[in-house]
């Protein structure tokens, strides 16, 4: 009899192993970098320091989506000071990352003020090392890995338990699926909440279509520029890098 148990349980683990689409929840968590001229730093008392989003990945054997989940909130706040007055808002733009991981091209759809834009070309090339270094996450073992070769300084923790080489924002390269992400020391944070195994329905797993179609390059050319014009850059990692000017009329 308690062969019989052993045999069972080895297989019911096997064919949770085994199987190779579903979708994983995931949190994504963004810190301010907030530059406010020094007489006006009362404004900033009771100020968000960060902001998390919803995200999902959808995924099978060589194709994975990153989108937002339901539920996300835009943040607004509204403070004043001695006649002053600051208004933060945040909104969640749409996007859409699809990942062809056998092909290595990506169709990304993503909002950006108020446009939208498919973005799409070949998947970035990460090299990493893999430290050896292990912890459990979602009951399942996973490793350190280190971006090499990059300004950005980026932690990823892995398991091969999941055999698919996909990940969280178009990280992709390592031998598993990859469950953490730590992106410059906290600016940007990513880390799994579910794993739910199952067959995915067709319209969950479909490329994105919507928006105007540019190159990666093209589109990262004409953010930069557009960021840059109205006072606000990203920051490193990915932090937003907000910089508010003291007009004087």
């Amino acid at each position: 009899m308690k062969k019989s148990i052993a045999i069972f349980m080895l297989f019911s683990c096997l064919d949770l192993f085994g199987q190779k689409s579903g979708n994983i929840d995931f949190i994504e968590a963004v810190k301010f970098q907030i530059d406010i001229p020094e007489s006006n730093k009362e404004l900033m008392k009771n100020m968000p320091q960060s902001h998390s989003i919803k995200k999902v990945l959808f995924f099978k054997v060589q194709e994975t989506i990153y989108k937002e989940r339901a539920g996300n909130e835009d943040l607004e706040v509204t403070n004043e000071n001695e006649g002053n007055q600051i208004n933060f808002v945040m909104k969640t733009p749409e996007s859409t990352l699809y990942s062809d991981l056998k092909n290595k091209t990506m169709v990304h759809s993503q909002e950006f003020f108020g446009k939208h834009f498919l973005v799409t070309g070949d998947l970035k090339k990460y090299t990493w090392k893999i430290t050896g270094e292990q912890k459990t996450l979602l009951d399942m073992v996973c490793q350190k890995a280190i971006l090499q070769d990059t300004a950005q300084n980026v932690i990823a923790w892995f398991t091969t338990q999941l055999p698919i080489g996909g990940g969280p924002n178009g990280f992709t390269g390592l031998p598993g699926m990859i469950l953490s992400l730590d992106i410059d020391d906290g600016s940007r944070v990513i880390t799994a909440e579910k794993i739910v195994y199952r067959d995915l329905l067709p319209e969950e797993l479909v490329k994105p279509d919507k928006g105007k179609q540019m190159g990666v390059e093209e589109f990262e050319k004409m953010k930069k520029e557009k960021m840059k014009e109205m006072g606000a850059v990203n920051g490193k990692g990915g932090a937003m890098k907000i910089m508010i000017r003291e007009e004087r009329h």
